[in-house]
């Protein structure tokens, strides 16, 4: 008798089924159905594509940055020499006195002017490759910067 018991019980649960499981199978086969579309959708080869150039403008700016301090290393050499250059006249206007030694310090000025003229006719403010002196658009944004001509101009810039 208790064997016919377990075996009716057992037919009843087996016959029976929970609508709330197969609820949550179906919605559980509709997100990842969903999942499965997004993930087919991604363009990893234009992902792959945007990290090759992100990394070649970054290369770039690297090199940039580096051609940069190179530049600004031999301004400041040159500044320290005209630092000096000025000291020394100094000292000469405190002990001068003749025509002479006042013609003398007058020469030095010059120099030291011609000097300082020619770092910034070479020095590059803009940072767009093309020298103050040469350049007809000295205030390029720096997010054109790449993209200047050879007067150091990018294209909305107009030529002062």
């Amino acid at each position: 008798m208790k064997k016919i018991l377990f075996a009716v019980i057992g037919f009843v649960m087996i016959g029976c089924t929970n609508p709330s499981m197969e609820e949550g199978l179906a919605d559980l086969t509709a997100k990842l159905a969903q999942l499965e579309a997004e993930l087919v959708g991604v363009d990893v080869a234009g992902m792959q594509a945007d990290l090759v150039e992100m990394t070649a403008q970054v290369e770039q700016a690297q090199i940039d940055v580096d051609e940069s301090n190179a530049a600004m290393e031999a301004a400041l050499v040159t500044i320290a020499s005209i630092r000096e250059r000025l000291a020394a006249v100094q000292a000469l206007l405190d002990e001068a006195a003749t025509a002479e030694q006042v013609q003398t310090l007058r020469d030095k000025v010059a120099e030291i002017s011609e000097g300082i003229a020619m770092l910034v006719f070479v020095a590059d403010y803009d940072y767009d490759g093309v020298m103050n002196g040469l350049d007809q658009c000295p205030d390029t944004p720096l997010t054109e910067i790449n993209d200047v001509n050879g007067v150091g101009c990018s294209p909305s810039q107009i030529p002062g």
